[in-house]
């Protein structure tokens, strides 16, 4: 099992981490404080997605040791592709992932991320956490840019068959929803 979690995990953890939509969603135009409360809210949206986050490219593990008991702690990096068919996500991402397990292969990946889309002048910086083995997780995000104000929030598992881009790399599946503005 620990030979087979090693082999895999690599693999897997540089990949960690709808119809298209108009590249801005509309934005309260309103002067400050001229809003009630209510009509705020009524005025949010939420944009709901579903698609795939492709492992493409991998770096090797660095820090990685194991402490008494068993614990193997590692850093690596990795870029992925994000393709869900719409232009506020849609585009590349960068990942930074801290991994601890066990000897039995269970454990916690925690990412922190960059995705940049194509179709838009911003990223959106995420932090995502994954429970080995089953390699499912959930991820938060907020906007930079054309994305300021918008927060991204999705659950991740992993897909079967290999990524688009890698076909050495697995890809994973993600769904979630864009609101805005943020929560």
């Amino acid at each position: 099992m620990r030979r087979i979690a090693l082999t895999f995990i690599p693999l897997f953890l540089v990949a960690c981490s709808g119809e298209p939509t108009a590249p801005n969603l509309a934005r309260l135009t309103a002067p400050q404080g001229s809003l009630r409360t209510s009509e705020a809210a009524a005025a949010a949206s939420s944009t709901e997605f579903d698609g795939f986050d492709n492992n493409c490219l991998s770096s090797d593990l660095t820090k990685f040791n194991a402490t008494p008991g068993g614990t193997l702690h590692f850093r690596a990096s990795n870029e992925n592709r994000w393709v869900t068919g719409n232009p506020l996500i849609d585009g590349v991402e960068r990942n930074t992932v801290a991994a601890n397990f066990n000897n039995t292969g269970q454990g916690v990946v925690h990412l922190d991320s960059s995705l940049k889309p194509d179709a838009v002048n911003g990223t959106w910086e995420i932090q995502t956490h994954l429970s080995l083995p089953d390699f499912v997780g959930s991820g938060v995000g907020h906007g930079t840019g054309d994305l300021q104000g918008m927060t991204i929030k999705f659950t991740f598992d992993l897909a079967a068959g290999p990524s688009d881009c890698n076909p050495d790399g697995p890809k994973g599946h993600v769904h979630g929803v864009i609101l805005s503005p943020a929560s």
